[in-house]
């Protein structure tokens, strides 16, 4: 690639219009494309009103006064610096959101695996003795979620204990 044509990509990549790229460079608006294309970035012409910023920086770039080509460049790089915080952003994000899901997963995993030992080896810590209203609500949930369990009398402790993981409370913290 000679060094106008690689002028040309780089202007590509920081943003500038087909139209400043090829008053800059000379070269055809199929020789930018395809100088683009071989080094693996999709083309797509843009034009002033598409990218105004990209169409400033561009004239900024060209411009005979040295002041008005820092400026170009310093706005350049600040939009650069942008989009890479952009970008890497973006990537915290995703990641945030694998952790929650994995996160979520690993707690529903972990109670199928309580409910399927039917203990309390690993559940929650011991807890009194529910009230009468709060162990009404327990046996209901727990027909509701096919446990057995009776009409009065105690409730088996690995109930109690997967209705306590399904609703958790604050002061069993």
């Amino acid at each position: 690639m000679d060094a106008e044509t690689a002028v040309a990509v780089s202007m590509y990549k920081d943003g500038a219009t087909i139209a400043a790229i090829t008053e800059a460079t000379g070269l055809t608006q199929d020789q930018l494309a395809a100088a683009v294309t071989a080094t693996g970035i999709p083309f797509a012409a843009r034009t002033a009103a598409a990218d105004p910023a990209g169409a400033l920086i561009a004239w900024g770039m060209q411009h005979q006064s040295s002041r008005m080509q820092r400026l170009a460049e310093q706005a350049r790089a600040a939009l650069a610096d942008l989009q890479q915080a952009q970008r890497r952003e973006a990537v915290v994000s995703a990641a945030e959101n694998r952790v929650q899901q994995a996160k979520e997963q690993l707690l529903a995993a972990e109670q199928a695996l309580r409910a399927a030992k039917g203990s309390s080896a690993t559940s929650a810590p011991s807890r009194s003795r529910p009230d009468r209203v709060e162990g009404a609500r327990i046996r209901a949930w727990a027909r509701e979620h096919g446990h057995q369990v009776g009409t009065a009398g105690i409730i088996p402790r690995h109930v109690v204990d997967a209705y306590y993981v399904a609703h958790p409370r604050a002061d069993a913290a």
